[in-house]
């Protein structure tokens, strides 16, 4: 998981425009039934602005980093629309006024976000999930401020949300500060809820710390160690290996907080290319 500026001038003025007209419907509806009728009814708008979304996060899964979706890109409600569930099933209204609000919006790979079994046969997936700290009160219909929540889910459009999960050289996700008990609950939270352990997860982050493995041999091989030694081919292979990394950790690279972890293992975390974080609003 990286850093998603969700940048509204990628979305189309007309579409907004729909949404708004959508909205003041949804607020005219007398009660939560209506509600859930009238939200079902235009589930296809979100649809509309998949491809803009996906840009924003160069073509990755919000949640996963990974390039394909293995079946249907989804379009997510972060705060599920119609319903939210406690991790024991407990229901509770969910967050209606938030189903048009295009930021509430996440794009997610079917294994991050619908159920499927793992390898003991439990039903994963985000689906309408949506822990919350203990003692937390919910938002609802009436008093809409979200604000005092502490979700449990790590949000990658939270700048800070995404520094508290990493990964280790075997592909799996772990609390970037395990001794610190709220970010190692919420990283077990997202990890189960999102399914971000999923095999072939695993598999493909584990190849892309093999690849920056691979890098950093080449990198600390480059040239020789006396800088009298040095030559131009020297000079040169070194700034190209330099270029390769930026890539490597680039927004738009899969697995890139995987290239990251690995480069920050390897005591060169100096090196690790961050871009998106020019786009944080001060």
């Amino acid at each position: 998981m990286i850093y998603v500026f969700q940048d509204e001038a990628k979305i189309p003025a007309a579409w907004l425009a729909k949404v708004a007209a959508l909205q003041e419907q949804l607020e005219a509806l007398p009660d939560l039934d209506a509600r859930k009728d009238f939200i079902d009814a235009n589930s296809a708008v979100w649809g509309e602005i998949k491809a803009h979304l996906l840009e924003m996060s160069s073509g990755k899964c919000w949640y996963s980093e990974a390039p394909d979706a293995v079946s249907d890109w989804h379009v997510d409600h972060f705060r599920p629309k119609k319903r939210a569930l406690d991790p024991d099933k407990t229901e509770h209204e969910g967050y209606p006024w938030l189903a048009f609000d295009w930021k509430n919006y996440r794009i997610a790979g079917s294994y991050s976000n619908a159920p499927h079994k793992d390898a003991e046969g439990v039903a994963r997936g985000k689906w309408d999930f949506f822990p919350l700290a203990p003692g937390c009160a919910r938002a609802n219909w009436t008093d809409r401020d979200c604000g005092p929540e502490i979700c449990l889910l790590l949000d990658p459009t939270k700048p800070e949300d995404p520094k508290q999960i990493t990964f280790d050289e075997r592909g799996i996700p772990i609390p970037s500060a395990p001794e610190i008990p709220v970010v190692k609950k919420k990283v077990e939270t997202t990890v189960y809820f999102l399914h971000l352990d999923h095999e072939r997860l695993v598999q493909a982050r584990k190849q892309k710390w093999r690849e920056v493995t691979d890098w950093i041999e080449e990198f600390r091989a480059a040239c020789p160690e006396n800088i009298d030694e040095c030559t131009k081919a020297d000079y040169e292979r070194t700034s190209r290996l330099l270029q390769k990394v930026s890539k490597l950790t680039a927004p738009n690279s899969p697995y890139a907080a995987t290239a990251r972890a690995c480069l920050e293992a390897n005591g060169l975390a100096s090196l690790v290319h961050r871009p998106e974080e020019n786009s944080i609003a001060a």
